[in-house]
């Protein structure tokens, strides 16, 4: 009888074994480089464009208008653009809270401040105004969330390692001999790209907003 368990345990590992092996192309996505992506996602308008999270609603511009320069503030935001007639106010990039800054407010989920713990994030608000039908106003703040990165580098001797990290703009630091090279593109040594919006931020920006404009 013991032949018999061992055969039946046979037949139930090897089925195992072949459930859980690829033997063949699963998805054709799998064929294609990570590089591969839609070209309009790298570009903040392409988020921009994308509906808002949280809106705010008010008939005195003015008044929305600084309790959005104040919310951008409260959470350590630096204002850049200011352009009533166009009703944009934006701030300047800012990087991300880690894990051992929690005063920081500008991360509101734990996956995005471990996200910015292993890699050099930032946050960009645009806060974007807009007239209603019947004379109010409503403003839909935005968040571009971006990742920095870094072009490798190959160190050929251990008294060059301190070049590893060097973001110079150096003619002799031109990539040489690469398929971007060969078709006139050098990538910039140290650059920022797009990976999307940040919705939980947006909707407590909304919120501050409300508070601040109760407040005054």
């Amino acid at each position: 009888m013991r032949w018999i368990y061992a055969l039946s345990l046979l037949f139930v590992v090897s089925g195992c074994l072949m459930n859980g092996c690829i033997t063949g192309m699963q998805n054709p996505a799998a064929t294609q480089p990570v590089t591969m992506v839609d070209l309009a996602t790298t570009q903040p308008l392409y988020w921009l464009e994308k509906p808002a999270e949280a809106t705010v609603s008010s008939a005195d511009f003015d008044r929305m208008w600084k309790a959005c320069e104040q919310t951008a503030r409260n959470f350590l935001f630096t204002l850049d653009r200011e352009d009533y007639r166009s009703g944009e106010l934006t701030t300047l990039p800012l990087v991300s809270a880690q894990w051992f800054e929690p005063w920081r407010p500008d991360v509101q989920t734990w996956h995005d401040r471990e996200e910015s713990s292993i890699a050099t994030i930032r946050r960009t608000i645009y806060f974007n105004f807009t007239r209603n039908p019947d004379d109010s106003y409503t403003v839909a703040p935005r968040v571009i969330v971006e990742r920095a990165s870094i072009t490798e580098r190959r160190i050929t001797a251990v008294v060059n390692y301190t070049d590893l990290f060097n973001t110079t703009k150096d003619p002799n630091d031109a990539q040489k001999g690469t398929l971007e090279s060969d078709q006139n593109f050098i990538i910039p040594p140290r650059y920022f790209y797009i990976l999307g919006r940040d919705p939980a931020f947006e909707k407590v920006l909304a919120q501050e907003i409300r508070r601040q404009m109760e407040s005054r």
